[in-house]
């Protein structure tokens, strides 16, 4: 179980650029463990508390907004894609929609509380990897304002 964990975690954009090394440490400390979600359920609702982010294993997924005129916005994530960011960077902040599996799903989720131990070269690593993803979303958000 612990190397499949690993070997998933190694296709993650999260967690790219790190030494085998430094990925058994995110095992050991950040304990991260597989979800199955079933078609329909929830991985985390509008409001809840923001304490984790998920790399994508497999499975589609609904976002539900609060928008009345477009409330459901289909997301498609490839192998290795984190979502839910907003738990690892800004912890018990409040989630901004909903997340639902549309089919099955496997995902593993990765506990923000947990980081500090890492030592500082695998932090520093999580920390750029999370700051090339966010520049990402903004490129692309400015292309779809334009």
């Amino acid at each position: 179980m612990i190397d499949d964990i690993e070997s998933a975690l190694k296709k993650s954009t999260l967690f790219k650029g790190m030494s085998h090394k430094q990925i058994r440490q995110v095992v050991t400390h950040l304990k991260p463990k597989a979800i199955d979600l079933k078609n329909g359920e929830y991985l985390y609702r509008r409001g809840d508390p923001a304490d984790c982010g998920w790399v994508v294993l497999s499975g589609r997924f609904m976002a539900q907004h609060s928008s009345l005129s477009h409330p459901f916005e289909s997301v498609d994530y490839h192998v290795g894609a984190v979502t839910g960011l907003l738990g690892l960077v800004e912890p018990g902040a409040h989630r901004p929609v909903s997340l639902i599996a549309d089919g099955p799903a496997k995902l593993i989720e990765i506990r923000s509380d947990n980081i500090a131990q890492l030592k500082n070269s695998a932090k520093m690593i999580i920390w750029e990897n999370i700051s090339h993803i966010l520049i990402k979303k903004l490129f692309y958000c400015r292309e779809l304002a334009s």
